[in-house]
C-alpha cells in the first residue's frame, strides 16, 4: 500500500506515481492499514495453462487434418465425416467447460450438458446418412433424463427450491420440443416425443399445485412484474 499526500488517499498499486495526480507515492508499512489488503484475483497454474493450450493445439490440428483428409477422399467417401470429428471436439470443449470451469450450479451443468450432447448427436445422425434416430429417440430421452435428475436433487434439497425453479422451467420447455417437432412431421416416432411432453407437462402441474407460491414468488423477483 501506497500513500499520495498530495491527494491524501491511499492506493493500493505497484507502480511509483499516483494515478490521479502523478505524484511520487510514499511506501506505508502494511501493519497502519484501516482496512485489510484484499488477496490477488488467483491465475491459472502455468501447468494447468499449459495442458489448456495444448489441448487447443491439438483440437485445431486435428479437425484441420480430418478436413483435409475427408476433401482429399471426399470421391471416395462422398459424405462429410469430417463435420462429425469437429462437432465431438466442440462438444469436448463444452463438457470440459462445464464441469471444471463453472463450480456448483449442477441444474445448469445438466442443461448445458442436454443441449450439447442433444445437438452433437443430431449432427452425427445428420451427417452419416441422416435416420432420424437423434430426433425420434435420443433427444426426448436425454431431455427426460435432465428433468427426472433436476426433481431428484429438488426433493433432496427442497429448501433451495428457488434455485431449481428456473431451471426445472426451461427443463419442462425443453422437454415439450420433441412433441412439437413430431406436430410438424419433423419426429416420426410419437411415443418418446409424447413421453417427455407428458413427463413435462405432469411436473408443470405438480409445481402449479404443490409450489404456486414458490413459482409466483420467483417470477416476481426474475421478472419484476
Amino acid at each position: 500500500m501506497k500513500r499520495c499526500q498530495q491527494c491524501q488517499v491511499n492506493v493500493n498499486t505497484e507502480r511509483k506515481s499516483c494515478p490521479l495526480c502523478n505524484e511520487i507515492l510514499e511506501d506505508l508499512d502494511q501493519t497502519i492499514l484501516p482496512f485489510p489488503v484484499y488477496p490477488k484475483p488467483s491465475q491459472m497454474p502455468k501447468k494447468q495453462n499449459r495442458l489448456i493450450q495444448s489441448l487447443s493445439f491439438l483440437s485445431i490440428m486435428a479437425i484441420i487434418i480430418t478436413v483435409v483428409v475427408n476433401v482429399l477422399t471426399f470421391k471416395k467417401h462422398s459424405y462429410y465425416w469430417s463435420a462429425l470429428v469437429a462437432v465431438s471436439v466442440f462438444y469436448f470443449w463444452i463438457l470440459l467447460k462445464s464441469t471444471f470451469k463453472n463450480k456448483g450450479n449442477i441444474p445448469l451443468k445438466l442443461i448445458v450438458q442436454m443441449l450439447a450432447l442433444s445437438a452433437t448427436t443430431f449432427a452425427i445422425d445428420y451427417f452419416s446418412d441422416f435416420k432420424g434416430w437423434a430426433l425420434n429417440y435420443v433427444i426426448p430421452f436425454l431431455s427426460m433424463a435432465a428433468l427426472i435428475a433436476i426433481i431428484f436433487m429438488l426433493i433432496f434439497n427442497f429448501k433451495k427450491i428457488n434455485d431449481y425453479l428456473m431451471y426445472l422451467l426451461a427443463s419442462n420447455l425443453l422437454g415439450i420440443i420433441p412433441f412439437i417437432l413430431w406436430i410438424f412431421r419433423i419426429v416420426e416416432v410419437l411415443w418418446p416425443s409424447l413421453a417427455a411432453a407428458g413427463l413435462s407437462f405432469t411436473v408443470l402441474v405438480g409445481f402449479l399445485v404443490f409450489a404456486r407460491k414458490e413459482l409466483k414468488d420467483e417470477f416476481k423477483r426474475r421478472f419484476h412484474v
